[in-house]
């Protein structure tokens, strides 16, 4: 006779095949004679073993600080709105490359020309054009990241514009490394558990899966709020940040 044991656990599954498996028939009836050869028997080793899921969490300093940030500029033909966008944005890049900003470390996030509209004289008309040039810049320096942005900010002038700054990890290869051991480590570890509260020893590692890593943008402007134009230095703190690894893991029984 054949019989298969179905043991819930919580934060895991665990099944316990004992003196073979179950045949399931197609018809959806169980069959307790040996029917390991018999047409028409599904058999399945998917639910076979201890199946688990662990997480690795690491937490670290941020070493760069992502800004966003460029000109919105106005003008009564696109000529004259480009012209001044052109000389705004010229003079933002300037100032972060004199506070030093590395070239390769400033890009175009986005660039749009769209018309001013007035509505008179129940009609739309245009009154002039809006060039909006925006930047993502990477701060390595990141203990003078509020100076920077100051610096910027007044390069600019008032056609000056922030749209987001956060802080991250430039190279996370190292810290995703010790999440995911960690995540190793605790996956074996409620296996481990799981079997000796079983009553059945624990097989060998039959199968593993990293299901997710992570690193969270620590948004200044969100978290801590950008400060008003004053003529001290921007007050920003980078914080930490976590690095988290998930895996799910599969161990036989013995």
């Amino acid at each position: 006779m054949n019989k298969k044991i179905l043991l819930p656990i919580v934060s895991g599954l665990l099944v316990v095949s004992l003196a073979g498996g179950i045949a399931g028939c197609a018809s959806g009836t169980t069959d307790e004679t040996d029917n390991t050869d018999s047409p028409g028997v599904i058999w399945s080793q998917q639910n076979t073993g201890i199946w688990v899921n662990g997480s690795g969490e690491v937490t670290v300093g941020p070493d760069v600080a992502i800004l966003t940030l460029g000109v919105e500029s106005m003008g009564v033909s696109i000529d004259a709105a480009q012209t001044q966008a052109a000389q705004a944005m010229n003079a933002i890049i300037n100032s972060l490359k004199a506070n030093g900003v590395l070239d390769k470390d400033i890009k175009t996030s986005s660039y749009y020309i769209y018309p001013v509209t007035e509505w008179t004289d129940n009609r739309s008309t245009i009154v002039g054009y809006r060039v909006s040039n925006q930047a993502e810049v990477k701060i390595r320096q990141i203990a003078q990241t509020g100076s920077i942005l100051d610096a910027a900010v007044r390069a600019g002038g008032d056609d000056s514009r922030v749209n987001g700054l956060y802080f991250s990890i430039d190279d996370p290869a190292a810290a995703y490394e010790q999440a995911r051991a960690l995540a190793i480590q605790d996956a074996k570890a409620k296996a481990e558990q799981m079997a000796s509260v079983a009553g059945v020893s624990l097989g060998k590692l039959i199968y593993i899966s990293e299901t997710s890593n992570y690193i969270p943008r620590w948004d200044y402007a969100k978290d801590a709020g950008m400060a008003s134009s004053v003529p001290e230095v921007t007050p920003i703190s980078s914080g930490e940040t976590t690095v988290t690894v998930s895996v799910q893991a599969v161990y036989s029984i013995k």
